[in-house]
């Protein structure tokens, strides 16, 4: 991956923090014209750990680039749209300014969340920075999870701009996404695009397990977070690669015993690639207060081959604050991470 890069949408004029800071204020300003449900929340981490191959500290989890897993502070804004009678659909906006021990520069602004859902007939829309309908991680609670995802070997976008249209039929969940395949920077040359759709079968709320089929093609960016790579070694210009992937995804639950597993194959860069996650959780106390997981993550693609083998715990201090712990090896590379988190969330009383 590049490191030159990681400005949100490359814009100019006033500073990024400045604009979101200036969107948030006028979003808490019109929401109460806009309905009485609306939710606000303080966001703030510190992630830190220890390279055992370097024998150095580090301040991010699995790798640098990845946008969620660095010291950050900011909100979580959801604004329910409607009136006493209907509910109509939602704004979504989660900012945060993290720390880049790695890049430039060091304090950077990072849109999570920034989009717009409808609740239309018969299917729900969406527009803006949201997740890609594609595999497990469209519905993968990794909001502050240490465990490293699909995203991290750069096979799906953790957050992609664009529209999509889902819908929750209880058995069925249908889902489609036509997104700018940049990841969570939003940057266009030459048409690059990603087209994914994902059939969701059972209700993981009400029995306990969903499944899941993919299908993507696009021309896209290699992007984690906002850091885009593969630049053309005599221009600089990033390279659009073909990609063409089908996938399935399962998320079981039972009693205490929790089971993820996710797998895409097809074709990148005009070579074959594929990935497959398996995780297995175990959870304790009341209302899952401790959270103990295994996962194996491995990958191939343009000819590099990749495979972590990964096991965290995720403690509920209390209502507002979580202790997380992961460690992490990476077979080929014989690199060993330790990594902690300290998460806060807290609601805003109003």
């Amino acid at each position: 991956m590049d490191q030159r890069n990681s400005s949100f949408l490359g814009a100019g004029g006033l500073p990024c923090a400045l604009k979101i800071g200036l969107l948030a204020s006028m979003l808490l300003m019109l929401s109460p014209l806009l309905a009485n449900d609306k939710l606000l929340f303080w966001e703030a981490q510190m992630v830190g750990g220890y390279d055992l191959e370097a024998g150095q500290a580090i301040l991010y989890s699995h790798h640098p680039h990845h946008a969620m897993q660095k010291p950050s502070i900011g909100f979580d804004y959801i604004q329910r749209l409607g009136s006493e009678n209907r509910d109509w659909g939602l704004i979504a906006l989660q900012y945060r300014v993290a720390y880049q021990e790695t890049q430039e520069p060091r304090f950077a602004s990072q849109l999570y969340n920034a989009y717009l859902k409808l609740k239309a007939r018969p299917l729900d829309l969406w527009i803006g920075s949201n997740k890609p309908a594609l595999g497990l991680n469209q519905n993968l609670d990794n909001h502050a999870a240490l465990l490293p995802d699909m995203s991290s070997r750069v096979f799906t976008y953790d957050r992609d701009w664009g529209i999509g249209a889902a819908r929750d039929y209880r058995f069925w969940q249908p889902s489609l996404s036509l997104s700018n395949g940049s990841g969570m920077r939003l940057y266009n040359k030459e048409g690059n695009y990603l087209l994914a759709g994902r059939l969701g079968l059972g209700n993981f709320n009400a029995a306990n397990y969903n499944l899941g089929f993919s299908a993507a093609h696009g021309k896209v960016l290699e992007a984690m977070g906002y850091t885009l790579g593969h630049p053309n070694s005599s221009t600089g210009e990033y390279i659009l690669h073909d990609m063409n992937y089908l996938g399935m995804d399962a998320n079981l639950r039972y009693l205490n015993y929790e089971l993820k597993a996710d797998l895409l194959a097809g074709r990148f860069y005009r070579k074959e690639a594929y990935a497959a996650l398996l995780r297995a959780g175990y959870n304790l106390l009341p209302e899952d207060g401790l959270k103990l997981e295994a996962q194996v993550l491995h990958s191939r693609q343009v000819d590099n081959e990749l495979t972590d083998y990964s096991a965290a715990a995720a403690l509920r201090l209390n209502p507002d604050l979580m202790l997380r712990a992961m460690s992490v090896y990476q077979a080929q590379k014989k690199e060993w991470k330790l990594v902690a988190q300290l998460y806060f969330y807290k609601p805003f009383s109003q």
